[in-house]
């Protein structure tokens, strides 16, 4: 599989991060476009994951910014799909003790990456499944994994550039 995200010259466009004008608790909610090549033909399904590796200096942990599954197997995942789409989508890291922001909604959908010192580098994953998930809206990182151990067909990875 091939993932292909436009960018401005060479980072994320403002739109769906820290400069966004459409946020929620001063975080970017609007999900980028996403384009997928050779999707496997066997595929049922897709999911995906945007973490911020970058982000472990400042938090202790990778900062997870959107996780989601049940995905239908589309070649366009089209801009403010987390706003719209109503399969499962996993708690991201504003959910944590850690943080002040008590909002169900947020903490379930695309949280865009707001990077607080420098530009950041954002690892998007988007998997290939063999059938369908059985996880419920708010799931955690670690049932994602699980659920995808035995389903993935194929993945690809790309880092994006934010500032």
């Amino acid at each position: 599989m091939k993932v292909i995200i436009p960018l401005n010259q060479g980072f994320l466009s403002d739109r769906y991060t820290s400069k966004a004008e459409i946020t929620k608790g001063n975080q970017p909610i609007i999900s980028f476009p996403i384009t997928i090549q050779e999707i496997p033909k066997n595929a049922t399904s897709l999911a995906l994951s945007l973490i911020d590796y970058d982000a472990v200096p400042r938090t202790g942990f990778p900062f997870i910014h959107w996780l989601a599954a049940n995905i239908p197997t589309m070649t366009e995942i089209p801009a403010d799909f987390s706003r719209h789409f109503t399969g499962p989508q996993g708690q991201n890291s504003w959910m944590s003790r850690f943080y002040a922001l008590d909002d169900a909604y947020f903490t379930d959908h695309y949280a865009g990456p707001n990077p607080p010192d420098q530009p950041h580098h954002y690892t998007l994953t988007i998997y290939a499944l063999s059938r369908k998930t059985t996880l419920k809206n708010q799931f955690y990182y670690n049932e994602f994994l699980d659920q995808l151990s035995d389903r993935i067909i194929d993945q690809s990875s790309l880092r994006l550039l934010a500032k």
